[in-house]
Formats: structure tokens, C-alpha cells, sequence
């Protein structure tokens, strides 16, 4: 479904049938921390921001709990999933036009990312600073650093 989501919504099952769905597996097994995330997507497409924003951050919580992220990165154990949260959490307020909020996230995932030398989380972080910009002001001079930052990472 979540594959669906990304590539042709219209072959996805209808949003209250797959909420439906999720909340099965959910009651099932709180922790299953895709079924947050499948949530999560699921609410965007509705434009539903709390529940979007409540799918998250369960998401990261179960993906932390559960160790799944320990075993993909091996030595950063939870701090990837902290900095990560965050600049999703920053892209999700920036979405439903909340920019302060989206400011306040991001300003936390940078602080984050600069802790851990996460350049790749900086790259994606400068873009998003370089979004939310956008919907307040009009500079150009973020968008040429982060182009040049990203070539030099090699990121798209």
C-alpha cells in the first residue's frame, strides 16, 4: 500500500478502508512501527494534520523501541531516528503551511545533525530551510549552497 501511495494512489485502497485496515494491525501489535508509517501517509492524503503528525511521531517511537534502527545503522543506535524525525516533522508542518512550527522542527534537526557530523541530514535540511524560505521570503542564495553541497555529497 505504501508503495501504492508513492507511485499511483488511484490502485491504493480508499483512505477509510485502509485506515480501517491499519487500525486492525494496530490493535494487534501497537508497535509495528510501518503500520505508524503507512498511517502517516495515509492521513496525508486526507490532509488530516493531526492524526498525519500523531502517525509520525508513533512511527519514529516505534522504530527507536524496537531497535530497527540500531540494526540499519549500526554505531548511531536512536540519534538517526531523532534527527530524522525531526526534519520529517519539519516538512509535514511546512506542508499544512504551519512555518513556525516547521522553523522550530528544523532548527532541531540541524542542531541534531550538527551533533552527529550528518552531513546527508544537513543536505536535506538546508533544502527543506531553502522550502520554508521560500513560502516567507525570496532568496536564491540558499538554493545555490545547497546545490553545491549537494554535488559535493553527490546527492540528487
Amino acid at each position: 500500500q505504501a508503495s501504492l501511495l508513492k507511485n499511483d494512489e488511484t490502485k491504493a485502497l480508499a483512505p477509510a478502508s485502509l485506515q480501517k485496515e491499519l487500525n486492525n494491525l494496530l490493535k494487534f501489535n501497537p508497535d509495528f512501527a510501518e503500520a505508524h508509517y503507512l498511517s502517516y501517509l495515509n492521513s496525508l492524503r486526507v490532509q488530516d494534520v493531526f492524526s498525519s503528525t500523531h502517525s509520525l511521531l508513533h512511527y519514529f517511537d516505534r522504530l527507536i523501541l524496537t531497535g530497527a534502527e540500531s540494526k540499519s545503522n549500526g554505531d548511531e543506535g536512536y540519534g538517526r531516528s531523532l534527527r530524522y524525525a525531526a526534519l520529517n516533522l519539519a516538512a509535514l508542518h511546512c506542508r499544512f503551511g504551519h512555518y513556525q512550527q516547521a522553523e522550530l522542527a528544523l532548527q532541531e534537526a540541524i542542531r541534531i545533525a550538527q551533533e552527529s557530523n550528518d552531513h546527508v541530514c544537513l543536505q536535506h535540511c538546508l533544502s527543506w530551510l531553502y522550502i520554508l524560505e521560500q513560502k516567507i521570503f525570496d532568496s536564491c542564495v540558499l538554493l545555490e549552497h545547497s546545490v553545491n553541497k549537494s554535488l559535493h555529497f553527490g546527492l540528487p
